[in-house]
């Protein structure tokens, strides 16, 4: 399994616009972020979490060009608005793309991108749908491979996390219940939202609830995402523990099969 961050900064990114680098140093590169977003590579299965604002540039980057399945943590619009440039991917591919969310997302999406969803009618060929929604209400298989959802707790709405075998993905979450550490038993590998050091905040993890998360589900490997422009990279990767660490835009992670 190959793991690719694709944008691991917060809804704004880093640096903020107007140039705000915040307490990051603008001289490391690890600290240029987009908007999160992960794309994991699975026995030959290719699965996108999140259309960030920055899917263009990140999948140009990142050299996808093929794409099984899209998958929503939630709806808000640095998880969802770049939803658009998979249609240059489902023309080159031919093919039309599953994307999976709970009910209540699929439906504020397909809503809001109805173009992507719906036949337009004679003389709108450049228009024809491009992706089937695939609401879920428990695990749920893409060609094969069982991708088991749960609970998160955003503060202010909720979302989703995945779990893809060994791997698991927590992005916007400021509470988890028992529902979800007992879907994260096991893992080696938790990608897993990481707001800032600190102070705590209403609807993203900080480091401190983030290091308590770690130590009850025991991961051989945790990476911070969802850092914003108060998170410098050298600065928090200074005082993390061993087995965790920050992400950066283009990391690739890798699990044995």
């Amino acid at each position: 399994m190959k793991i690719t961050v694709l944008g691991c900064g917060a809804s704004h990114g880093v640096p903020l616009v107007g140039g705000n680098w915040g307490a990051c140093d603008p001289a490391n590169p690890k600290n240029r972020r987009r908007r999160p977003s992960v794309f994991v590579e699975w026995d030959g299965v290719n699965i996108l979490v999140d259309t960030s604002p920055d899917l263009r540039e990140q999948l140009l980057d990142a050299s996808i060009e093929r794409i099984d399945a899209v998958l929503y943590t939630h709806v808000h619009a640095d998880h969802v608005h770049g939803i658009d440039d998979l249609r240059a991917i489902c023309r080159r591919t031919d093919k039309t793309v599953g994307a999976y969310g709970e009910a209540a997302v699929m439906e504020a999406i397909t809503r809001r991108f109805s173009y992507l969803f719906q036949e337009l009618g004679e003389g709108n060929a450049l228009y024809q749908p491009i992706l089937t929604a695939r609401p879920f209400d428990a695990p749920f298989d893409v060609d094969g491979r069982t991708i088991v959802p749960y609970p998160q707790d955003h503060g202010i709405c909720p979302s989703t996390g995945f779990r893809f075998g060994p791997f698991a993905y927590s992005t916007d979450v400021v509470e988890l219940d028992d529902r979800a550490f007992d879907a994260l038993a096991g893992i080696e590998l938790w990608i897993v939202d990481c707001l800032r050091l600190g102070p705590e905040h209403p609807t993203h993890a900080h480091l401190e609830k983030v290091l308590g998360w770690i130590e009850r589900v025991r991961p051989a490997r945790a990476v911070l995402t969802h850092m914003n422009h108060q998170t410098d990279y050298n600065e928090i990767a200074a005082v993390l523990p061993p087995g965790v660490e920050p992400a950066y835009d283009g990391m690739i992670l890798e699990l044995a099969p």
